[in-house]
């Protein structure tokens, strides 16, 4: 985010290179990576025969599924080794797990190199032909991973068999479970959380029970269907965060910048048409709603004819899945604050009266969506019931990917130590009360700063910025994490570009892309290490310790310059200039 991506001007010494820059670097760019995805389909594919290994498989396909072989995927990548040392099935998982991952890693490095080319060294006019191979290369590799034959998570059978819950036999998915209603169903015995009720919020029951209708107990159709709705959804992705960009004003560079930052992400394209996650569903609906309240900004935001689209979107978001709660909250901000005029009134002279009015109207809207949405399935049920049913689905209690899986990993395998504080820490770690008031503390926190941050500026940057670092602070801190829960953050943080940057979004853009990258070590198997009670430890500090760093080295980086800037600029000025202390932020 250097001065020429934020207003699409070159400097002298950029210009020089961007003439000298040819568009077969991009071509050369795209099709490398479309080789690399292509290339993991064969692993993938070699996963899901693999006989029993008794590691725990964080790439696998369910053990009675068979999907279509596609060797003309397969095939371009039987010169892979299937294993390093002796051919049993723990060494061939092994190897296919590591090959996954260094494909997804080279992967990485070209999307890194590619947009580094695009923010520094293609030209202006150079951008549409820039954009044309970005669709060219997401397209491809986007058919590519819905045609793969293996899976590397087990999620669309989830959604398929709460969708049969619903659809096939009329059942409740938030006081019931598949094991309890349909045990004989194919896609019971496939769905690897077929004993808990469904943790997916009203709007993705309705799709699944929807499809659940046309295609019945089949899990072939919905191998496919989900991983098909997972690429329109990134397509779509994709073309909300170039209209957004262009709404705003930015220039060719930012705008193709933006899209290309999400439409060739290696995760988003693994978690999307591969993993057919519907977080990258819930991610539509939130561009869909944010690019609505920019509409609404720009013809008067605290008119209820104005705003009310954005918000029904960005409410729908939240009835996929909760933790898209902090744009609502920021919504209901930016709207108060914009009512009463701050911070630009004396607080005697706002008018409270509307603002309240216009937040009850607006909460009221938000409330009323999701009571009906959830009506059906509250109905016969008490209070006492409904409020339960939110904490039976595993997130709500269990631990994945995270310091209380790491801590609960060492007490198992450290049941005594004699450092007891070392054992009082551990056990406090491994509490899952613990975490939760953590969780409340820092979205709390996030919160609270957001409002403050929000009567100074109640703009569409702080709406913004707001609701990403809140769900930045939720998925650093929560006990249950998935690589896919990232796709909220990249998802946003590209419509960043569309404001001016200070060191604090920039560190945060900085943080959401990298921990893009590190996320994808939550399926790396460290088994071959031979660390016991470790394994987990490592691959924590391999997914949080390279965001968190590139987060302090861009915002210091950003800081030191600006320092610099002043003074470079008040030795260039002549003495008792009118505009040597004046500064563009």
């Amino acid at each position: 985010m250097s001065k020429t991506i934020e207003t699409g001007r070159s400097t002298p010494d950029q210009f020089a290179d961007q003439k000298n820059a040819r568009p077969w670097l991009i071509i050369f760019c795209v099709l490398a990576f479309v080789v690399c995805i292509l290339l993991t389909t064969t692993p993938i594919a070699r996963l899901k025969n693999v006989g029993y290994t008794g590691l725990t498989e964080d790439i696998a396909t369910p053990r009675n599924f068979m999907p279509p072989a596609m060797p003309f995927l397969t095939g371009w990548g039987r010169w892979l080794p299937m294993h390093f040392s002796h051919a049993d099935n723990v060494a061939i998982y092994l190897t296919g797990n590591l090959e996954v991952l260094v494909l997804l890693g080279l992967a990485f490095a070209i999307y890194t190199l590619a947009a580094y080319f695009i923010a520094r060294r293609f030209s202006e006019g150079q951008m549409r032909t820039v954009r044309r191979w970005m669709w060219i290369g997401t397209i491809i590799a986007g058919v590519i991973f819905v045609l793969t034959p293996g899976m590397a998570s087990k999620d669309l059978f989830v959604y398929a068999d709460y969708g049969n819950l619903v659809g096939a036999h009329g059942a409740n998915p938030y006081f019931s479970t598949p094991r309890q209603v349909a045990y004989n169903d194919l896609l019971t015995h496939i769905d690897g959380w077929s004993n808990a009720p469904s943790a997916y919020g009203p709007v993705w029951v309705y799709l699944a029970g929807l499809l659940s209708l046309i295609f019945g107990d089949n899990p072939l159709p919905y191998f496919y269907i989900y991983r098909g709705l997972g690429l329109v959804c990134h397509v779509l992705n994709v073309l909300l965060i170039g209209r957004i960009l262009r709404m705003n004003g930015r220039s060719e560079r930012t705008v193709t910048l933006g899209m290309f930052l999400y439409a060739l992400n290696p995760l988003m394209l693994f978690e999307g048409p591969l993993g057919a996650h519907n977080d990258v569903f819930m991610s539509t609906l939130l561009l869909y709603g944010f690019s609505l309240c920019f509409r609404a900004n720009q013809l008067g935001f605290t008119r209820l004819k104005n705003y009310w689209p954005a918000l029904v979107m960005l409410t729908l978001a939240v009835l996929v899945k909760f933790t898209s709660i902090p744009a609502i909250i920021f919504f209901l901000f930016v709207l108060a604050a914009q009512t009463l005029g701050a911070p630009r009134k004396l607080t005697r002279d706002l008018p409270w009266g509307a603002a309240l009015k216009n937040v009850a109207i607006a909460g009221g809207l938000f409330v009323a969506i999701t009571l009906v949405a959830y009506l059906p399935f509250w109905i016969g049920h008490g209070p006492g019931e409904i409020v339960r049913s939110f904490g039976t689905p595993p997130s709500s209690s269990g631990a994945q990917n995270s310091l209380m899986r790491v801590a609960m990993n060492w007490l198992y395998v450290h049941p005594h130590t004699s450092i007891p504080v070392v054992t009082f820490v551990a056990h406090a770690l491994a509490n899952r009360g613990f975490w939760s008031k953590v969780d409340i503390l820092a979205m709390g926190l996030a919160v609270l700063v957001g409002a403050w941050y929000t009567w100074r500026s109640p703009s569409m940057r702080t709406l913004v910025v707001g609701s990403l670092t809140t769900m930045t602070v939720i998925l650093v801190v929560t006990p249950w994490f998935y690589s896919w829960y990232v796709v909220w953050l990249v998802a946003l943080a590209p419509i960043m570009l569309a404001f001016s940057t200070g060191r604090f979004t920039r560190a945060l853009v900085a943080f959401c892309l990298v921990f893009s990258a590190s996320a994808v070590f939550t399926y790396m198997n460290l088994a071959f290490f031979h660390i016991v009670g470790y394994q987990l430890a490592i691959r924590y500090v391999l997914m949080m310790a390279p965001p968190i760093i590139a987060a302090l080295i861009v915002y210091f980086y950003v800081r030191a310059r600006q320092k610099q800037a002043p003074q470079a600029e008040e030795l260039s000025s002549p003495a008792g200039s009118e505009d040597a202390s004046v500064m563009p932020r």
